[in-house]
């Protein structure tokens, strides 16, 4: 059997779809989406296999042989997250990923974490409810994920300015590895003897539970526990700021559905989220790569071929949603691509899920006729954050009728 050797020639010039900001990046993907379902493109200065329609990025999420995780992260976030879940394969990455879920799955978050979620909104809102306007990215968006994680783990209240500058950090790896190496030594260090004290005397954080959580024998090791604590904060707390401002960003820019929500907030919320999810996922393209020579899906493929799986095409991959750039909170579809699929799924989907619509369901409740200010509109869109993958809105300036 013949395997390629070389992809040929890249189907787009002018953008990497490593580091580069493209704003028009819906128009360049549906514009290659068009041609075939797949496209060559520049990756970091090399060639890459970019998967575009729902079908293939779902079947290559799926196929954890061809495109395992374990070969692209450990090069991309192990240096800083240390050995992670996303790391891992195999019987490591099922005993891992057995011993964390139970803290994620749904039952859980709306037992023991959705009661945390509504008191923190609000104690957010009530420090720029009575200004009449704020930047919701700089003082809502931001913290949000992050201090929930913070009290999650049973953190000390105190240090939580201090856990948000490490989150900052390992969140921007890629442009100062410095200041994310220091983010993640300083965090091990403030943690290991916390999970010392939890070891010995376990509350109801989460912490005590990774800690404690026993499947067939097996345990977390400190190391196997920190690694996931440093996940926490790009994985669960970035993401979802990512996914809250692009939410809030579509609605503050398409005014008729921001009134179609407010007119049913308890109808309409978790579709909006859901909607947001697909419109504007806060990961837009993941990097894997094959490790081995294949013909996959007809598609031939060389060894050691970098490969991006672009979620934001197949979010708007016309065979699946009809008017697929329409932002409509009426669409009352699961964008589930937008957490991944198979094995490395997002274990912490549905813990997003009620952080979005508690965030924007006390918003809109506590910030009657919320709008964006005159000349905020620039800031609001959705741009690169980190590369051409990660994407939100650098600024959401609001006012509302105080």
């Amino acid at each position: 059997m013949t395997v390629a050797t070389d992809l040929g020639d890249v189907d787009i010039e002018g953008v990497d779809f490593a580091f580069e900001d493209r704003p028009d990046i819906h128009e360049v993907l549906e514009g290659l989406r068009e041609l075939k379902s797949h496209a060559v493109v520049p990756f970091a200065g090399v060639k890459a296999v970019l998967l575009l329609t729902n079908d293939l990025v779902a079947a290559a999420f799926k196929d954890e042989e061809v495109f395992p995780a374990s070969a692209i992260y450990p090069m991309t976030t192990g240096p800083v997250l240390g050995k992670t879940l996303q790391c891992m394969a195999g019987d490591e990455h099922r005993k891992n990923r057995a011993l964390v879920s139970p803290s994620f799955q749904r039952k859980r978050v709306a037992e023991f974490i959705e009661p945390l979620l509504q008191p923190l909104a609000h104690e957010l809102i009530d420090r720029f409810a009575d200004r009449g306007s704020v930047d919701l990215v700089a003082e809502f968006t931001t913290r949000y994920p992050v201090l929930l994680i913070s009290r999650l783990m049973g953190l000390p209240e105190q240090d939580e300015a201090t856990i948000h500058r490490w989150a900052h950090d390992l969140f921007y790896f890629p442009f100062d590895p410095e200041a994310a190496m220091r983010a993640s030594q300083d965090f091990s260090d403030f943690a290991t003897p916390i999970i010392a004290d939890r070891r010995s005397n376990p509350g109801d954080d989460l912490i005590s539970v990774l800690v404690t959580e026993n499947q067939e024998g097996e345990t977390l090791t400190d190391d196997e526990v920190l690694s996931f604590l440093r996940l926490l904060f790009p994985a669960g707390a970035d993401t979802t700021m990512l996914a809250l401002g692009n939410t809030l960003s579509a609605l503050l820019t398409h005014p008729d559905q921001m009134e179609l929500l407010r007119s049913d907030l308890a109808e309409h919320a978790i579709w909006a989220v859901w909607e947001g999810l697909r419109w504007e996922p806060p990961v837009g393209l993941l990097p894997r790569a094959c490790p081995e020579a294949v013909s996959w899906n007809g598609i031939d493929i060389p060894a050691l071929t970098p490969m991006v799986f672009s979620i934001n095409a197949a979010n708007r991959d016309p065979d699946v949603y009809p008017d697929p750039h329409d932002f409509d909170i009426t669409r009352r579809k699961q964008a589930m691509l937008s957490f991944g699929r198979g094995p490395h799924s997002c274990a912490g989907n549905w813990l997003a899920i009620a952080e979005l619509e508690t965030a924007l369901t006390a918003l809109l409740q506590r910030l009657p006729g919320l709008r964006l200010q005159d000349g905020a509109e620039a800031d609001a869109k959705v741009t690169s954050q980190v590369g051409v993958a990660l994407r939100g809105p650098n600024a959401l300036s609001v006012e509302w009728d105080v």
